[in-house]
């Protein structure tokens, strides 16, 4: 048989598609909700290719590729990657190879939460050496012996269901069946199954697709955790004491025998037994009942040769499984059929999938009657084949086996509700029946047409989402973005001499606004002239060009740096600057789109909108669907090359001449700009932003976004035809105001899309002020302008989700070797050293408290601290942090009440209830959502850990109030 290629030592061939890179492999999105449009869904990607980018990452659908990689100790589960990490700062044994490349991966790992290791946790011997221990009770002789249990068993509980002649299946039979023979197996007390069958439905939830109920939840399945690790902490010390003949006694003894099982791992083995070996089975035999109400001739079947019971059994794994998915992460680059995985590169691994694309020759559909059965991989394969297997397939014979000597026919008597869909387990949540006694009803196939949710049918209204031509688009773009980044430091590259033209206008118009305000406001006020001076600057900004209204805009963003009147007048220039001349336009479309021009009307001359590189105006196709044209200034690349240059030329004088400008690291101010001005110069990348930001957020199961959708015949380097976006903007939504509730609920599914695109995807919309976020009638946010897109790759992204979880925890360590590692202290940086000189750790102050003298000497040695380190802004961060000022400053204008400290906890809860097996596979963090905490927010917000609630107006008077004391002397006390 040929397998799918290795891990190779030779140079990656240039012919190889990296996964990591945009657009490398087919993109979908599948929306399904029932199992019968899963079956549709896996069939279509399946043609797309063994794998596939999804919402949630890639996902491997080819049966052979899942087995191989399953089977190469070089990827290893998700759970095992982060237990390692927790051992490597344990001091815990020596790590073979395979440990020493996945630490590469990791360059700093800070103190984490431990976690206790079990056989899904863990690698190599050790995973081994737990296998050992409890092999022997599932082999498939020790599991015989336990059948006439199962068979007595089941056969209990359908005799009260037969009786009735209907039940909800789920509650009455599927759920109570495998506890009690787990219990038997281990040496837990039969009567307790109900215990441990709640337990296990607890905890299991937490591996929800709907985060939002996870999270709702989150108090219950930390109690039933506490409950469970009571329940066996007390079992042990029982069989410590007087030992049985079971599992249980066994795994205890070999705590003081040769194999040195620890107690942490004693304790996780019985808790891993117990849970896993209920939640999987109960889900399964709710399935096989499904599927075969869905195909009542082939029950029939059954009834007459119940020879073919392990034949359904095993075809009910592959085609219906409980276990959908199952994660894995490179520890070395990976090539596998001509795609590169590089190293640290998690994949999700479609078992029930693989299992459907194995038999595709055969037919997708169940067939108990296949001439040769089809492999499945239900059970997983490799070192992480499922320990249990063998009992699993006898709970599911023996119970299927009494069913159908018992049961005649059934039939549904109400849709089947399935489970959320998740990573984890999943399966029926409601399976009502009726028990026919004549097997020949001619209702039951009526109501299987009607309530067929296990047969393959149509998505319905949500289709698949995938494109080639999109997929084509990002890729090109990356190329593109890859050539035109590369080009930035030649272009801003410290000129000799600025361009004298582009210069003296520059003096010119910010001088004649300087001296016609000091000549025409000598008779007003302080208050008045301050504000006077500020709108002819900002109109000054605006003559000079989009390069300077985007100063305008980043000074808009920094409230409590600059003048609150400098800041309202800046953020004039968030959303409207004055149009261009509709002769102009008009010429521009017409170079760009020549003949196809033809086919807009009804193009409306005003804009609805007129920023700083473009301008949008309402139009139709012909064929009557309404969109808006983006359309560039005509002229503005050279302007804003010639800007650039300019500001090269400046920027390190600043540095020089004001070294505390230093800190702001105006060199890299510039790059950024240069980086992001340029990008959106060319509305082809602009395209490519869009349908990648799209696809990060489209992984929310309950956050709805409205995105435009391009016209990509209309797109060129200066023209986008696009979908128009429903409903009012934010800064509309801030004269017209919107309920408390409405507004909580807006920022944080902006906070936590800007910090999943960022921190997980490494993209980011970079531009949220209130001109460019919209609220639709129906309750969806909608974006547009893709022009500034933040990214973080590779390295960058990792030390950015440092410093994130850092700060989300309370972490001060990560979130310095987060900042270091993006660049803010030079990399032999003493970490250490920085915590305790910068007292970051200091908990309970505020800085109010102090006196002026002490407030100004505290400053001035913070400034001099950080200038003698060498620190600077990373311009990653520069990004993010003014996408967050913005969306800031339109939160405290709608919602000035809102409770900060909630909004943090609620933020970060939901970050790691969704993302905490990623954040702790990529950066070594155990984490949950116990472990968020407000300390870093009370330092930066400077109030005491008595303080319950901060709301957005007290900020801001908190603000003022430190301003007041830092006037020009001060300043000037601090900068000396």
């Amino acid at each position: 048989m040929n397998m799918p290629s290795q891990k190779t030592s030779q140079p990656a061939s240039t012919n190889l598609i990296n996964i990591s890179e945009p657009g490398s492999i087919p993109y979908v999105d599948i929306p399904t909700s029932n199992f019968g449009e899963i079956l549709a869904a896996s069939q279509d990607v399946a043609k797309k290719g063994w794998v596939v980018m999804t919402p949630a990452g890639p996902l491997v659908v080819g049966y052979k590729q899942i087995k191989s990689i399953l089977r190469n100790p070089e990827w290893i589960s998700l759970l095992s990657s982060f237990s390692m990490l927790d051992q490597m700062q344990e001091g815990g044994p020596d790590l073979n190879k395979m440990l020493e490349q996945a630490q590469k991966i990791v360059p700093e790992v800070p103190s984490t939460v431990r976690m206790r290791p079990n056989v899904l946790s863990v690698e190599g011997e050790d995973h081994k050496r737990l296998r050992r221990l409890v092999n022997s009770s599932f082999t498939s002789g020790n599991t015989n012996r336990h059948r006439k249990f199962m068979r007595d068993h089941a056969t209990n509980l359908l005799n009260h269901i037969k009786e009735r002649g209907e039940a909800e299946m789920v509650s009455e039979f599927c759920r109570p069946y495998p506890v009690p023979v787990i219990c038997r197996i281990l040496g837990v007390n039969d009567a307790d199954w109900k215990l441990f069958d709640e337990w296990a439905d607890i905890i299991f939830s937490a591996l929800d697709a709907d985060v939002e109920s996870v999270i709702g939840r989150l108090g219950e399945i930390t109690q039933a955790q506490r409950e469970l690790d009571a329940y066996v902490q007390d079992l042990i010390l029982k069989r410590s004491v007087k030992p049985e003949d079971d599992l249980l006694s066994d795994l205890v003894q070999s705590h003081y025998n040769e194999d040195k099982l620890s107690h942490d791992e004693l304790s996780a083995m019985v808790e891993a037994i117990l849970l896993a070996g209920t939640d999987t089975t109960r889900n399964q035999l709710g399935a096989i009942l499904a599927v075969l109400a869905d195909h009542p001739d082939q029950y029939e079947a059954l009834r007459q040769d119940p020879t073919l019971i392990g034949a359904a059994v095993e075809e009910s794994l592959r085609y219906i499984s409980a276990v959908r998915t199952t994660g894995r992460l490179a520890t070395t680059d990976q090539i596998i059929d001509g795609i590169l995985f590089p190293a640290g590169s998690t994949v999700l691994l479609g078992l029930h999938a693989g299992g459907l694309s194995e038999a595709e020759s055969q037919g997708y559909e169940f067939n108990i009657l296949r001439e040769s059965g089809c492999p499945h991989l239900a059970f997983g394969s490799g070192a992480h084949h499922c320990l249990g297997a063998s009992l699993a397939r006898a709970e599911l014979q023996e119970a299927l086996s009494a069913f159908v000597e018992m049961v005649p026919a059934y039939e549904l008597i109400s849709p089947i509700t399935w489970k959320p869909l998740s990573m984890g387990i999943w399966g029926p949540a409601k399976l009502e029946i009726r028990i026919l006694e004549d097997p020949n009803s001619k209702e039951i196939s009526s109501l299987s047409e009607t309530f067929g949710s296990t047969r393959k049918q149509p998505i319905g209204n949500n289709e698949i989402t995938y494109s080639s031509e999109i997929d084509n688009w990002v890729r090109d773009a990356a190329e593109s973005r890859k050539a035109l980044r590369s080009s930035i430091p030649s272009l801003i590259r410290k000129p000799k001499f600025p361009p004298l033209g582009r210069l003296l206008i520059t003096v010119l118009r910010f001088g004649r606004a300087y001296i016609g305000w000091k000549l025409k406001s000598k008779k007003d006020n302080p208050e008045t002239r301050n504000k006077l001076l500020y709108e002819r600057l900002r109109k000054a900004a605006e003559l000079q060009g989009p390069t300077y209204v985007k100063l305008a805009q980043l000074i808009s963003a920094a409230e409590g740096v600059f003048p609150d009147a400098l800041v309202a007048e800046c953020k004039k220039c968030r959303d409207q600057v004055s149009p261009e001349p509709w002769k102009k336009i008009t010429k521009v479309l017409e170079q760009e789109l020549g003949p196809a021009l033809q086919e807009i009307s009804d193009l409306d001359q005003i804009p609805i909108a007129s920023a700083s590189i473009a301008q949008v105006h309402e139009a139709k196709l012909d064929d009557g669907t309404n969109i808006v044209i983006k359309i560039q200034r005509p002229g503005i690349r050279r302007k804003v090359t010639n800007d650039l240059k300019v500001m090269a030329w400046v920027a390190p004088k600043l540095v020089g001449k004001i070294p505390v400008a230093a800190l702001a690291n105006p060199p890299a101010l510039v790059e950024l700009f240069a980086e992001t001005i340029c990008e959106e110069l060319d509305f082809r990348l602009e395209v490519a932003n869009l349908f990648e930001i799209k696809r990060v957020l489209s992984g929310s199961q309950k956050q709805k976004w409205e995105i435009p959708e391009p016209e990509l015949n209309f797109v060129t380097e200066r023209i986008i035809v696009m979908s128009k976006i429903s409903g009012c903007s934010l800064g509309d939504a801030i004269v017209t105001g919107i309920e408390p509730e409405k507004t909580s609920a807006i920022f944080r599914q902006m906070v936590e899309g800007l910090l999943e695109g960022a921190v997980i995807h490494g993209v980011f919309h970079g531009d949220f002020h209130a001109g460019n976020v919209f609220l639709s009638p129906s309750g969806e946010i909608g974006l547009v302008d893709f022009g500034i897109t933040g990214r973080l790759e590779g390295e960058r992204r990792l030390a950015f989700l440092r410093y994130v979880v850092g700060l989300m925890t309370g972490d001060v360590e990560s979130q310095v070797v987060g900042i270091k590692d993006l660049g803010a202290f030079p990399a032999d940086s003493d970490i250490g050293l920085i915590i305790s000189e910068f007292q970051l750790e200091r908990n309970d102050f505020d800085p109010l408290d102090l006196s002026e003298e002490e407030f100004i000497n505290e400053f001035r040695n913070l400034i001099k601290g950080l200038l003698a380190e060498g620190a600077r802004i990373p311009k990653e961060l520069m990004l993010f942090v003014k996408n967050f000022a913005y969306l800031s400053s339109v939160m405290q204008e709608l919602d000035p009440e809102m409770d900060l400290l909630q909004e943090f906890l609620e933020v970060a809860s939901s970050f790691f209830g969704k993302n905490g097996v990623r954040v702790a596979t990529e950066i070594g963090f155990s984490l949950g959502t116990d472990d968020v905490s407000d300390a870093t927010f009370r330092r930066v917000a400077g109030i005491r850990d008595t303080v319950s609630t901060l709301t957005w107006k007290e900020l801001g008077e908190r603000r003022s109030s430190l301003l007041e004391r830092m006037d020009k002397k001060s300043i000037k006390k601090i900068i000396d």
